[in-house]
């Protein structure tokens, strides 16, 4: 089997690497038609590539969150066309960013994007099964153009590395991630700002250095959190030294649609480095995660952040309970191999 990747995606995201990783450990052979080109040398970039592997693959993949270029694909490949959709264009602006009123006209293009996207596309790839109910419900569309694939972790990179951990003074809590609303980073703040008589406690915080980072950065001093540290965003392999340095890593807090549909990449990196996470309780998170993987809370919710963290700091036996039963779910369902081995037995019926 060939499966040509096509699109505008960011070509290093972790789900595309986990399609990477996963097809290759499954013997299925990629081709790329990539481009990060705009407008309509966009379009054009594409079509040439296309026009020289044209016939040499099974399906097409248009990579995620590409919703605009799925019309495309069916119209210039005679082979199925996959959509990974990822997360609604909708929920992310309107109900995460806030970009726009629900009942606004620009909420109505996003929802229109939604709905353009998996129109074109033979099947429709979302992480959760929560997901794929908002769409059915909401765009009137048959449960049978989509499959589940959940989110994975590239387990070259993520995986217990217990040398990086031997040196330090402190009890970690890490968040990494980008400062937008459904992950909450406020209420790490506020849970920073209850324990920071705690001195053995100390939270990083691993992020892009913009404007949103300096808002929260102001934060932080004018609450005087000399128990908590930024660190400039780094590459994966960085990221998963943090995480093996730490104590605890911590997922999404805010309450919102998104938060409730998607299950973050965080919390799977954590899970694939052996270390116990908390995160708020939702449906989705509970799709793939038992109540003995994961130390859930309830949303917007600082003090139960620190109460939390306070816990698993006191009970080793209990940070390593989590921390085993989560790495055992990753290596039984999310690592790259086995994600997309079920990926492509759900192909069989395309």
């Amino acid at each position: 089997m060939t499966i040509c990747f096509f699109g505008n995606y960011i070509h290093d995201y972790p789900r595309m690497n986990v399609f990477r990783l996963g097809l290759a450990k499954n013997n299925v052979k990629v081709i790329e038609c990539h481009t990060r080109k705009t407008g309509l040398a966009k379009y054009i970039s594409l079509y040439k590539q296309h026009k020289a592997v044209k016939k040499d693959y099974d399906f097409l993949l248009v990579g995620m969150g590409a919703y605009t270029l799925t019309w495309f694909a069916k119209l210039i490949s005679k082979k199925p066309v996959i959509f990974d959709a990822f997360v609604s264009v909708y929920i992310t602006n309107v109900h995460d960013r806030q970009l726009a009123g629900p009942k606004s006209l620009k909420a109505k293009y996003f929802k229109f994007l939604d709905k353009l996207g998996c129109r074109f596309a033979d099947r429709v790839l979302l992480d959760t099964q929560t997901q794929i109910d908002f769409f059915i419900n909401n765009y009137k569309l048959a449960r049978s153009k989509f499959i589940r694939v959940l989110v994975g972790s590239d387990d070259s990179i993520f995986f217990p590395n217990p040398k990086v951990n031997s040196d330090k003074e402190k009890f970690i809590v890490h968040w990494h991630g980008h400062i937008v609303p459904f992950h909450g980073v406020g209420i790490i703040l506020k849970a920073a700002e209850l324990l920071k008589d705690n001195k053995s406690i100390e939270f990083q915080i691993v992020t892009r250095f913009n404007s949103k980072y300096r808002k929260l950065r102001d934060q932080a001093e004018k609450l005087k959190l000399d128990n908590l540290k930024f660190h400039p965003e780094t590459d994966y392999k960085g990221i998963a030294k943090f995480i093996n340095q730490s104590d605890i890593v911590l997922g999404v807090f805010n309450d919102n649609l998104k938060s409730q549909v998607v299950v973050p990449n965080k919390i799977v990196e954590a899970a694939a480095c052996k270390k116990p996470v908390i995160t708020i309780k939702t449906k989705a998170g509970l799709e793939v995660f038992s109540e003995q993987s994961i130390e859930f809370i309830k949303p917007n919710d600082a003090e139960a952040l620190a109460e939390a963290i306070a816990k698993l700091y006191k009970n080793e036996s209990s940070r390593q309970d989590l921390a085993n039963n989560a790495y055992q779910i990753f290596q039984s369902q999310l690592t790259p191999k086995v994600i997309v081995k079920n990926f492509i037995e759900s192909l069989k019926s395309v």
